[in-house]
């Protein structure tokens, strides 16, 4: 990479969405079975993390009016300056540790430095480990983008098993790399052709595009309104990956479907326990795509994926009918078509200037109630530094004026439901976050009956 490089479009547009009320920050957790030291822990992002320029790199030349910012190299750079090592005060339990996540999700990421800190935390997870508490800017990279980069920290990368095909791990570090490489073809142009080959005609393209430019506002609910600079977070407990498959077998439907009805009926819970009426609501949700194949990633990372804004049966009781019309709805073509054209929206607005950008996206105030996403990780456990990781958590940033994200994660057979909210529309995540699990649990009551 040269020493000056422009952001692209999209990494751009995701960079300027980040405001006081909704930072534009991946937040993530891993825990270990056994506890890795400060310098230990250092060292292997020395090793393995700075491979990838980015988090080497800040972002400069914000104020250039025509040109967009530029990715400029840190001189004498320290990891040091983005590890923190801590412990909670007591007691120091899963509800203390989720409001020190929520507080590490209310403070933004200056741009006077690399986007990117860890907060290495000393008494949570288990009895002999600690936890790493990890945030990085969107206009690093997307969620694909970052399970990359966590594939070039462990100690197997090629070792891994994921439940997606096409998924590999960078190469390994070696004597003269120089870091992270571009692509010498425009990084969208395979997805352009699949993508809109994919529509039966142009027209289907052009209707999606104009179903998106006219998209009515969300019922008003107590999950959407102003947001404000306080975040909280929440997670479920471990969920068994294959009984949600099985479920999911019964109704011919994939895992995705079954997480996003159970996220229709633990929002009808939250909603219901506020006394709010919900007979035959529907409400919209942000859905990312993948559009770039896991084998096509490189060590430049960014931001490629689109939207898509699914609505979801909240008000649908039953559960069958609930899931039927889930996987109706998550129709892979028109989705595909829609993401794109969400994809090439944002790649354009990163190139405009700023209050263009934000005029474009003001198309989509008010549509969604929130964001749902779905990474899957490694089938089998994974190691760092030789310590085992016992779990995997993380949340979405929301964008625009959505104050809810529900980011699901599988690792090693279970899967974990991170919750962000905003404190203004839900102070107590923790109520979501148990409304899905009660929601699994009616979903088991099939296997178990």
């Amino acid at each position: 990479m040269a020493e000056r490089e422009p952001l692209s479009g999209a990494d751009n547009a995701w960079r300027r969405m980040g405001t006081t009320t909704n930072l534009m920050t991946i937040t993530g957790v891993l825990t270990f079975e056994e506890t890795v030291g400060y310098e230990e822990f250092c060292a292997r992002l020395e090793e393995r993390l700075l491979r990838f320029d980015r988090f080497r790199h800040r972002v400069g030349g914000q104020r250039r009016r025509l040109l967009r910012p530029y990715w400029e190299p840190v001189e004498q750079f320290d990891v040091h300056n983005h590890v923190y090592d801590i412990a909670l005060p007591e007691p120091a339990d899963q509800s203390r540790f989720e409001q020190f996540v929520g507080t590490l999700m209310s403070r933004p990421l200056g741009e006077s430095r690399p986007l990117w800190e860890v907060y290495l935390v000393d008494n949570v997870g288990p009895d002999d480990g600690n936890a790493a508490v990890v945030r990085i800017n969107h206009s690093v990279g997307d969620g694909f983008a970052l399970l990359y980069v966590m594939l070039g920290l462990v100690d197997n990368p090629d070792k891994l098993e994921f439940p997606i095909g096409g998924v590999s791990a960078p190469p390994p570090p070696g004597p003269d790399e120089a870091g992270g490489g571009t692509d010498s073809e425009d990084p969208m142009d395979r997805e352009r052709s699949g993508l809109l080959g994919t529509a039966r005609t142009v027209a289907r393209a052009v209707r999606t595009g104009y179903d998106l430019l006219t998209m009515p506002d969300e019922p008003d609910t107590s999950l959407t309104g102003d947001l404000g600079p306080t975040k909280r977070a929440a997670w479920t407990r471990r969920i068994d990956v294959s009984r949600v498959k099985a479920v999911g077998a019964a109704h011919d439907a994939t895992v995705n479907d079954m997480f996003l009805a159970a996220t229709a009926g633990a929002i009808r819970r939250v909603l219901e326990e506020r006394g709010e009426d919900t007979a035959g609501l529907e409400l919209r949700w942000t859905v990312p795509v993948n559009l770039r194949p896991m084998a096509e990633r490189t060590e430049s990372l960014g931001n490629y994926f689109g939207l898509v804004f699914l609505p979801i049966p909240v008000g649908t009781r039953d559960l069958d009918r609930r899931i039927e019309l889930v996987r109706e709805r998550m129709d892979l073509q028109k989705a595909g078509v829609e993401a794109f054209l969400m994809y090439k929206l944002l790649d354009v607005g990163g190139y405009v200037p700023e209050p263009v950008q934000q005029y474009l996206m003001g198309v989509f105030e008010g549509v969604a109630t929130g964001i749902v996403t779905n990474v899957p990780g490694p089938v089998g456990g994974a190691e760092f530094a030789g310590k085992e990781i016992s779990d995997m958590i993380f949340w979405v940033p929301q964008g625009n004026d959505q104050g809810l994200g529900i980011s699901i994660i599988s690792y090693n057979g279970s899967v974990r439901v991170g919750i962000a909210a905003d404190a203004n529309l839900l102070p107590e995540p923790r109520l979501m976050a148990d409304a899905f699990e009660t929601e699994l649990d009616e979903l088991f009551e099939e296997l178990d009956a």
